[in-house]
């Protein structure tokens, strides 16, 4: 199975490598980074280590898919991820998930990213649905998610657990892909 790398106009959306892990314990340390995330912030590089393999063995068994986020001018560069948590095949749906170094928040970056995740899923994997679940006063992933169309669908009380509490998420869903998205480029390297 081979990953596929996207680009858009000012990013690159590559396979996750080893030499990340520097970059994964700078973006998961940060705890307004992971403030809203089922998980708390990184406290050493095995932490990011540790993520970096959990998200590459999801893609190569076919269970969701990650992309490291880079910026054209430097591939090497991490800033971010996103990609789908799961894949939900009998409903033709997934699940995504996203995170950006605080630096680059507030410049589009996120938006543009997803937008290329979501074409990915909606031409390539072919799915009816994507969903994204958000903690409650999260309202900077509230607000990329509007823009790319989504819609909510209420809050679950209690439907994560983490940290050993349970944590209301708000559900937000996209049927089809708003018209804005424009093509993306997977690159066949």
């Amino acid at each position: 199975m081979r990953f596929p790398p996207i680009l858009t106009d000012r990013l690159m959306l590559r396979e996750l490598r080893l030499s990340d892990q520097d970059a994964l314990f700078r973006i998961f340390s940060d705890s307004q980074v992971t403030e809203f995330y089922n998980l708390g912030a990184f406290h050493s590089l095995e932490d990011s280590l540790a993520l970096l393999e959990r998200r590459k063995a999801r893609f190569y068994n076919g269970r969701g898919i990650h992309w490291g986020i880079t910026r054209r001018e430097d591939e090497d560069t991490l800033i971010g991820c996103c990609g789908f948590n799961a894949w939900y095949p009998r409903r033709q749906a997934g699940e995504i998930g996203y995170e950006l170094e605080r630096p680059y928040w507030n410049q589009g970056i996120m938006t543009e990213a997803l937008q290329a995740i979501l074409i990915y899923g909606f031409k390539y994997k072919r799915l009816a649905a994507v969903e994204a679940w958000v903690m409650p006063g999260n309202h900077a992933s509230v607000r990329v998610l509007a823009k790319l169309g989504f819609q909510t669908k209420g809050v679950q009380e209690g439907k994560g657990y983490w940290n050993g509490r349970f944590h209301d998420l708000e559900l937000f869903l996209l049927n089809s892909p708003i018209k804005k998205l424009t093509e993306i480029t997977i690159q066949n390297k």
